[in-house]
């Protein structure tokens, strides 16, 4: 079932949002890459105004390991962070600018909110394979019927990572698999994300920690702060 909130502000809930479009893989195979990094280009097909193209965060970055990962957004002027905690299906939302730095804890109730104010597509199953970053993918077709063109986005799904109950923070809920390659729609803007780089390496506990610095303030907090850097830009 698909879900839109008509909000006319875009870039502040865009912020906060887009850090929750990274889905993981459930499974415990040896083989598995359980801590690593993913390095995902991010671009936006149909958007023309070379301003805003500009203004756009142009690198989503997923650090995971032990059944956690955070999904990190970050520019010259402000930066923005995700951090999910799949076996008690918890959250931290984290944010920079200027000297303002805060984080506010999301439950499952709050999660639903914020993935509720944009659309859900219908998955296909195209029932083949292909490549990217290196890793084999299964394929499939979202489907966005609110979208004027009839525009589908590719989906690939990779399962040779390792993080169980990743995917219960995301609109993608169904597929199992880490998305190495996916599209999502927001307030009317298309938005693909392609993996471009898998590195198994260590990752830090303290990556997945609230800094010191960080004041805790709440969800509306946030957002409102994040309306503010919008008006700024």
């Amino acid at each position: 079932m698909r879900r839109l909130l008509h909000i006319n502000t875009f870039l502040p809930h865009f912020l906060l949002v887009l850090v929750f479009f990274v889905s993981g893989c459930k499974g415990s195979d040896s083989d598995k890459i359980s801590e690593g990094i993913i390095t995902y280009d991010l671009t936006y097909p149909y958007l023309k105004d070379s301003f805003m193209q500009g203004m756009m965060p142009k690198k989503l970055t997923m650090e995971f390991k032990n059944n956690v990962y955070k999904n990190s957004i970050e520019s010259a002027m402000f930066g923005t962070s995700l951090v999910s905690f799949c076996e008690d299906s918890s959250l931290l939302f984290m944010m920079h600018f200027g000297k303002k730095y805060y984080y506010a804890e999301l439950d499952a109730a709050l999660k639903d909110s914020m993935i509720s104010i944009n659309p859900v597509p219908d998955i296909v199953d195209l029932k083949t394979t292909d490549s990217l970053a290196g890793f084999l993918c299964h394929k499939y077709m979202g489907v966005f019927d609110n979208l004027e063109d009839g525009y589908d986005g590719d989906i690939y799904e990779c399962k040779d990572i390792d993080i169980k109950n990743s995917n219960w923070c995301n609109p993608f809920d169904e597929l199992e698999g880490v998305l190495l390659g996916y599209e999502i729609n927001q307030f009317g803007l298309q938005m693909r994300f392609r993996a471009t780089e898998v590195k198994d390496t260590i990752v830090s506990d303290s990556v997945f920690m609230v800094p010191p610095n960080y004041k805790k303030v709440s969800l509306e907090r946030i957002l409102f702060e994040l309306e503010e850097i919008s008006k700024a830009l």
